[in-house]
């Protein structure tokens, strides 16, 4: 069976979430240590582990990987219900902004990272195809995907809000990843300025910098640039608060009495919970951000999207019964082959013309059972191969249990 235990922003507050943000070597760890196939997709919303080992085990698992006590509550999903959430969630229809672009790339990435670690097998990787055609349909098929909000251009709007209420318009940008790249574009396109831009590493910060006609600045500077700056967006990979309470009170205090506003888009956050009191500080999360960035999809689109998800779900279950029909059709052909030689062996003197007569006989007696099971199955699921196991009195020995069930 396919199963997924997880949590996002639909199910847990940031702060539980940000608990559970692995950063690439744990995340490595946490996939090598489990059996069978597992997939791993963590993003600044969500971290769901996709595999075929026990519930207990997947659950497992990512609670030790993350620290968190066993009484965590994550949300688990079996079978059909865990195979349409992976592709709902590589369409968009999962994320806090419907539709929003970027998930599609890290559903690639994360069944990229699974390939590498050989944790792809043959149900898992033909489930990330279906997942990435799922994206890709929705936003060449309908409006969604196409223009529209998402977290990165959300904290632009409320940048160039802020802004505008004050007299001086200078824009730190903490972090050069894909978030802070595709922030500082949509600061830029909002008509903010000058920005300026620091990294933990020099040359992304001069890249991004230059592709936004802004300035790069050392991160061991990081006291000075608040000071300085009027908003501050920080997006960094960090796995404990860049700005904690400390530093930004001392900056606080040295402002003069200009206010600070800073937007934390990163998980784990990148300022310290405890910022928002201080005083002259006005802080921002990624769950502050979730009403501005959503945005109202018509019922006629979402929809289509969501019958394009089903659409692939359906063909990716369809091959997934037919391939559990295998072990059946095969010991059915097996036991009807030993039945055969059976009788070979009964008779007084086996002739190699009724041998050969005995196999187009049971060759054509056995076509249509085993194509109609073969179709059967991907239509009525796994019920169809129970009764004709049973019917033809097939155990464990003649082809083993079916390595997948509808749950």
């Amino acid at each position: 069976m396919i199963t997924s235990v997880g949590l996002s922003h639909k199910t847990a507050p940031l702060a539980l979430r940000e608990r559970f943000a692995l950063g690439a070597d744990a995340a490595e760890r946490l996939l090598a240590g489990l059996g069978g196939e597992a997939l791993l997709l963590v993003t600044c919303n969500r971290t769901e582990l996709y595999g075929t080992a026990s519930v207990e085990e997947l659950r497992r698992a990512l609670l030790e990987a993350a620290g968190a006590p066993q009484e965590t509550p994550l949300v688990v999903l079996r079978g059909r219900g865990a195979v349409r959430h992976l592709l709902a969630v590589a369409a968009g229809l999962d994320s806090m902004v419907l539709g929003e672009p970027q998930i599609l790339g890290q559903v690639r990435e994360a069944l990229a990272v699974a390939r590498r670690l050989g944790r792809l097998g043959a149900v898992l990787d033909r489930l990330g195809q279906h997942a990435l055609a799922a994206g890709r349909r929705v936003r060449t098929e309908t409006p969604l995907g196409r223009d529209r909000p998402s977290i990165p251009k959300a904290a632009a709007v409320l940048a160039a809000e802020v802004l505008a209420a004050s007299d001086n318009r200078a824009v730190l940008v903490v972090g050069a990843g894909k978030v802070g790249e595709l922030t500082a574009q949509a600061l830029r396109d909002a008509g903010a300025g000058p920005i300026v831009v620091t990294n933990r590493t020099p040359a992304a910060a001069v890249e991004l910098a230059r592709a936004v006609g802004g300035e790069a600045a050392p991160l061991g500077d990081l006291e000075r640039l608040l000071r300085e700056a009027d908003l501050v967006i920080s997006c960094t990979g960090s796995q404990a608060p860049l700005l904690d309470r400390e530093l930004v009170g001392r900056v606080a205090s040295a402002r003069g009495g200009r206010p600070l506003v800073l937007i934390d888009l990163a998980v784990p956050r990148d300022v310290a919970p405890e910022v928002r009191h201080l005083p002259g500080v006005r802080l921002f999360d990624l769950d502050d951000l979730r009403s501005r960035a959503s945005q109202a999809v018509s019922p006629e689109v979402l929809a289509r999207a969501e019958a394009i998800v089903e659409e692939e779900t359906a063909q990716f279950l369809s091959w997934l019964a037919g391939r559990q029909a295998v072990p059946t059709i095969r010991a059915l052909r097996r036991r009807a082959e030993a039945l055969l030689e059976e009788e070979l062996a009964a008779a007084s003197s086996p002739d190699p013309v009724l041998r050969a007569f005995g196999r187009r006989l049971l060759n054509k007696f056995l076509h249509y059972p085993l194509v109609r099971m073969r179709d059967r199955a991907a239509t009525h699921g796994p019920i169809y191969l129970d009764v004709a196991r049973d019917l033809f009195a097939l155990n464990d020995s003649d082809g083993g249990e079916p390595e997948w069930r509808d749950g």
